[in-house]
């Protein structure tokens, strides 16, 4: 990762009506030391001091364009400032007149655009000027009112604008102003004294974040000027800018080389039998670690107790490798395993993966994320909720108990029901799918809060990548019954990419993950802390559950074959359903299974019982379409059309989900990669920790990571002609602004009936209907009006349309949820008052 920073800083003016700023060049002068200090910033630091526009126009566009993704930049801007009539400010440089301001000024729209045309998504503006607040405003909205609220959030990707005033003055323009002794503003001085000698470090960490940055400004600058307010736009929610190290801490480094405690390696080569056993709990747990190196570590730990000799830590080792899907069992094993170092402190927002069989919570701790087990001892909670005989609520093993004994009782898959409509009637009432997602949600809620001792309300939840807005508008309705806010939306595959990719250098990796009933495939990029999805694809109708499935119509095809028995009671059904899984995770490790179930059913001669030998060869004949349409989502990902040439260019294949335990699925992956084993050891926890993970970025605890997710599925408007307009593409980087122009297909029309879709279909009406929005209209012929459709998405995921009369200024918008689905629902499509897409190039679009 490159540190630069350029400061650009004017003395000197040509036009007498622009007075000399003797502090500008303190300006750069003590704030080019600090940062280029070894010790404090290690920034690269460029002056450009007394430039003349087209030098600072320059120098500005070279900064950015030359930068790549995982740089840290800072501009900083000391200057006068002005605003012509129209409103539009413009930073003057040594050669600006002021009666043409748009020909010798530079136009903080120019800056603008040179933030969101680089690749770098780490960038921090310090604006030390005059109507420096209108320029934060304006990043956001062209042309707004010059005013700026502090705590107001601007678009952007990934960069943060701290401005010296919302009052529209300098910071130092007082009868206190420094500028006359040629010493930094009020407002420089403030970043300098805190970056210099760590006083901004708020927090004691030994960093200085953007955000420490801000606040200890913010009340410098207010001591000294109570009128001034330092204002911040923070856009980068996907995780902390670190600008500088305190001084008085030192230099922080992070272990190279984490692994096992030394007590733990002690114990596995030489202790008692009974420290091995104990020894084998830990290095379970440790497995499921984020860091790649300790789960290495632990891994190479498994081999030895694989191998131990006795057989009872070898045996309990074996059933542990199995248990994660490891693949076949090592032949030897290795004699080191290495020491870990201590780790640092821990997180308050949870990572939830609720998931269509299975969820689990973690939450970063100590240093490491913890997957909570629940009060059963498991780190894993069937996603099931059932109610006992006397109408007590059932959640997870019990749940799942209670419905093997009473058919019919238990509620599963209730994730796919998200956002559908679907309900649940038990006795007089009924229950949305919503309710049913709140119980088990707040049981893992529960776990948490049992473990951890105290309240905590606040998570972030993973979804399918192909969740639609509806559903997962749904998924955070539930929680928010749980008592838990969603303060982030994570796709699964990314979830675990993190969880695989922390820490690593410069890689492309390709996530499988198939879980109980869904199937997603993203292509992820990894290149120094900055973790970035490229491509979805997947299946959010196919999961494991469907090979259970061909499982029990294969055994009740037997049953009928052998024993001329049809069987239709859904007890006896229930309790091959619970076989049929049970054979299918044997045959993750086994190549034959018995399944026995004696009095299954009655006939003319007596009870009949069920006693069949399933071969793995058997199921993966009777599943060989199922694992073909695991293979489709990886083949389009790995298309030319995504600038990859081939399987060669993704480095590791990486499966997640417990299906991906299955040796077919394993053996899929391992053809599509070209013949190399895929990674395994994040089974089954990868994307539960990358949301821990996550967490820990967003509340500071983990430094220099940027998680930057994509929208999977296209966004737009449904025409005149019945087809989808897209605005929005599949896989755009999210936050994300996206708009288009279109007009009206009748004369005279006094409203525009906008429908909004979500989906990959050319024709609209096989898509999704998000909602729908009537604008209306001064009438006028066909195509005159111009009427402009945006979607602003945010890095929650969560969008909202809007539809704009360009000529009136007329606007009206929607938050796409399930409850504006339902209403798009309700209304029926009116072709006279259709969208007609127009020629015409749209305009620029924020992302």
């Amino acid at each position: 990762m490159r540190k630069a920073a350029l400061l650009v800083v004017n003395q000197h003016y040509a036009d007498g009506h622009f007075d000399e700023l003797p502090g500008a060049a303190a300006d750069a002068e003590h704030l080019a030391a600090v940062l280029g200090d070894p010790a404090v910033g290690e920034f690269e630091v460029t002056v450009v001091e007394n430039g003349t526009a087209p030098e600072i126009r320059k120098a500005i566009q070279s900064f950015f364009a030359h930068a790549q993704s995982q740089d840290l930049l800072l501009l900083h801007l000391s200057c006068h400032g002005r605003k012509d009539p129209r409103g539009r400010l413009y930073f003057v440089a040594s050669d600006t007149e002021e009666a043409y301001l748009d020909a010798t000024a530079v136009s903080s729209q120019f800056v603008a655009d040179q933030l969101e045309q680089s690749l770098c998504r780490r960038a921090v503006v310090l604006l030390d000027c005059c109507y420096s607040g209108a320029f934060a405003k304006g990043l956001r909205t062209r042309g707004a009112a010059p005013t700026v609220d502090v705590k107001e959030p601007f678009s952007g990707r990934g960069r943060v604008v701290i401005t010296s005033s919302t009052a529209l003055q300098y910071s130092h323009e007082s009868e206190l102003s420094s500028r006359d002794r040629a010493e930094p503003s009020i407002f420089t001085a403030a970043v300098v004294e805190g970056l210099r000698d760590g006083t901004a470090d708020l927090d004691g960490d030994g960093y200085v974040s953007v955000e420490e940055l801000y606040s200890f400004v913010h009340d410098r600058v207010r001591s000294r000027l109570p009128s001034q307010t330092p204002t911040r736009s923070v856009n980068n929610s996907e995780g902390t800018l670190y600008l500088t190290r305190n001084p008085g801490v030192g230099r922080l480094t992070a272990p190279e080389d984490p692994g096992l405690p030394e007590t733990l390696r002690a114990a596995i080569l030489t202790g008692a039998t009974w420290q091995r056993l104990g020894a084998l709990h830990e290095v379970e747990r440790l497995l499921g670690s984020w860091r790649g190196p300790v789960r290495e570590a632990a891994l190479e730990a498994l081999t030895v107790l694989v191998h131990d000799r006795d057989p009872l830590v070898g045996s309990q080792a074996e059933s542990l490798w199995h248990s994660r899907g490891l693949g076949e069992l090592p032949s030897s094993a290795r004699d080191t395993v290495r020491v870990a170092q201590p780790l640092a402190t821990g997180s308050k927002i949870l990572g939830i993966d609720f998931g269509t069989t299975n969820s689990a919570v973690a939450v970063f701790l100590d240093g490491e994320v913890r997957v909570i087990a629940n009060r059963y001892g498991d780190v894993t909670t069937p996603s099931v909720v059932a109610f006992a005989e006397d109408g007590t609520l059932l959640v997870g093993k019990a749940a799942k108990e209670q419905a093997s004994r009473v058919p019919g009782g238990g509620i599963h898959r209730v994730k796919l029901e998200l956002g559908t409509g679907w309900t649940y009637r038990h006795g007089v009432r009924r229950f949305s799918a919503e309710e049913v997602a709140s119980w088990i949600l707040a049981d893992l809620r529960g776990s948490a809060e049992a473990r951890l001792g105290e309240t905590v309300t606040r998570a972030i939840l993973t979804v399918p990548a192909h969740f639609t807005y509806v559903q997962r508008a749904a998924l955070a309705d539930a929680a928010a019954l749980a008592g838990i806010e969603a303060v982030r939306m994570l796709n699964e595959p990314t979830a675990a990419a993190l969880s695989y990719g922390l820490g690593r250098d410069e890689e492309n990796i390709m996530v499988f993950d198939l879980g109980g009933g869904t199937l997603d495939v993203s292509l992820v990029g990894i290149s120094d802390g900055v973790v970035e999805t490229l491509v979805t694809g997947g299946d959010s109708k196919l999961g494991g559950s469907d090979w259970d499935r061909r499982v029990v119509d294969h055994l009740v095809r037997e049953l009928a074959l052998r024993q001329g028995v049809r069987l239709t009671d859904r007890a006896a059904l229930q309790r091959v359903a619970e076989a049929a899984e049970a054979a299918k995770i044997e045959l993750s490790s086994a190549t034959a299974t018995a399944v026995t179930l004696p009095y299954i059913a009655n006939s003319p001669s007596g009870p009949v019982h069920l006693d069949v030998t399933l071969t793995r060869g058997q199921l993966e004949g009777f599943t060989k379409d199922l694992l073909e349409c695991c293979g489709q989502p990886v083949r389009r990902a790995l298309k030319p059309a995504w600038n990859f040439e081939g399987v060669e260019d993704v480095d590791h294949f990486i499966l997640v989900g417990g299906a991906t335990r299955m040796p077919a699925i394993a053996g899929l992956v391992k053809e599509l990669a070209g013949g190399r084993e895929p990674i395994r050891t994040i089974i089954p926890e990868g994307v539960v920790i990358g949301a821990a993970l996550q967490s820990a970025v967003l509340t500071g605890q983990l430094h220099d990571v940027l998680l930057l997710d994509v929208t999977s599925l296209p966004l737009g408007v449904e025409t005149k002609d019945g087809v989808l307009a897209r605005i929005v593409d599949g896989d755009t980087t999210i936050p994300s602004r996206r708009s288009d122009i279109f007009s009206t297909v009748e004369d005279g029309q006094s409203h525009a009936q906008i429908n909004v879709y979500q989906g990959d279909r050319e024709l609209a009406a096989y898509n999704t209907k998000l909602g729908v929005l009537e604008l209306p209209l001064r009438r006028a012929p066909r195509g005159v009006p111009r009427i402009e459709v945006t979607f602003d998405i945010d890095a929650n995921n969560v969008a909202r349309a809007a539809a704009k009369d360009l000529g009136t200024g007329e606007e009206v918008s929607v938050l796409l949820d399930r409850h504006s689905a339902a209403h798009a629902r309700a209304q029926e499509s009116d072709p006279r008052k259709a969208l007609a897409q127009i020629p015409t190039d749209p305009p620029e679009a924020g992302s």
